[in-house]
């Protein structure tokens, strides 16, 4: 019983060590080899209205 509830947390200590590695260094050089324009936020976009805005009441 406490065999398996050590080894379980051993075992999910090492999943996310292995995680936030991999995250750390896909960043690190996604940052250092990203083209700039891959480097902007797509999250926010310029809208710009072309025509006349209609208020609806």
């Amino acid at each position: 019983m406490i065999y398996r509830m050590i080894m379980t947390s051993v075992a999910l200590g090492m999943a996310g060590v292995a995680v936030g590695m991999a995250t750390s260094t896909f960043n690190h050089y996604y940052r250092k080899h990203a083209d700039f324009e891959d480097l902007k936020l797509t999250g926010v976009q310029e809208v710009t209205f072309v025509g006349d805005v209609e208020v609806m009441e």
